[in-house]
């Protein structure tokens, strides 16, 4: 095949189609009706297949012509954008693309972006809520937030949220506070959040050491806010983030049933490619590390 087409020559293809005529599309394109028929002619033999049928008073386009328009167009358009984008100079106003944990996302970071978004309008959002670990590069991703500990090659890193896990039980299970951990794991029904690396065993500190206790689960969701409706409604414990949960437990609707000295703290991070960042990729870093700071876990 011969090198890929100019893209003046695709331009007036999308023309030729556009208008039904030599004539006009050379005068929408701003050029001769010869050079409309020698760009029209170029793709022909590129593809070894007719683009458009002539006749004395118009054109009009094969079926193959109106496909390769059609995505001609979006081509097009795709690298006016890119261009519009490089020659932008307001930092301020263009994508920015985050990755967070799905009950990460929808419970705390939902309300924050918006916040962003409100104060910085300019500024398009592309937000991926999954669990999984995102490449940078390959996904254009420009802010991840997860939890725990990172892969020391994310050199990038900043303390989004610092708090413990904590067991939490419904109202009618607050007795089981007194009990030793140990204890709860065997009375009460075990609820799990199935898309975590918590999914099947639960960390505690016993006698100033951590430990992992394994769980069978009496019930899996992938959606932490079932979970804690679940909870709620008497059918369970589970593990989860204090900072998670401070509403429902201001509400008296989930209840502590760990104590202080049996809990294992937990961390969210920021992680950024290890490049250089633009103004409102920094921008957006610290109004999610100023907007978290009040619901660390002190």
């Amino acid at each position: 095949m011969e090198p890929k087409p100019d893209l003046n020559d695709l331009e007036i293809l999308c023309a030729v189609v556009d208008l039904g005529s030599f004539r006009a599309a050379a005068d929408f394109v701003g050029t001769s009706q010869p050079t409309v028929s020698r760009a029209i002619a170029r793709l022909e033999t590129r593809l070894d297949r007719p683009l458009v049928r002539r006749n004395s008073r118009s054109v009009a386009p094969t079926s193959l012509g109106l496909r390769y328009a059609s995505l001609a167009r979006q081509l097009l358009r795709d690298f006016g954008d890119v261009e519009a984008e490089l020659l932008n100079t307001d930092e301020m106003s263009g994508p920015v693309s985050v990755s967070a944990p799905p009950a990460l996302g929808r419970r705390l970071l939902a309300p924050i972006l918006a916040g962003f978004c409100a104060e910085h309008p300019s500024v398009r959002l592309n937000v991926t809520f999954e669990n999984r670990r995102v490449d940078f590069v390959d996904e254009s991703v420009d802010i991840a937030v997860r939890f725990g500990s990172l892969a020391p090659t994310w050199h990038r890193q900043r303390l989004l949220l610092r708090g413990h896990l904590h067991i939490y039980g419904g109202a009618a299970d607050a007795e089981l506070a007194s009990l030793p951990v140990d204890e709860v794991l065997v009375r009460a029904p075990c609820l799990l959040l199935h898309s975590t690396h918590l999914r099947d065993r639960w960390p505690f500190i016993v006698a100033g050491h951590r430990v992992w206790r394994n769980v069978k689960p009496a019930l899996t969701s992938n959606d932490v806010g079932s979970l804690i409706e679940f909870v709620r409604l008497g059918m369970g414990i589970t593990l989860l983030p204090d900072f998670m949960v401070h509403a429902e437990v201001d509400r008296g609707d989930l209840v502590r049933l760990t104590a202080p000295e049996e809990v294992v703290p937990t961390e969210v991070f920021t992680v950024t490619p290890d490049e250089q960042r633009c103004e409102r990729v920094e921008a957006l870093l610290d109004y999610l590390v100023s907007s978290s700071s009040h619901t660390r876990a002190q």
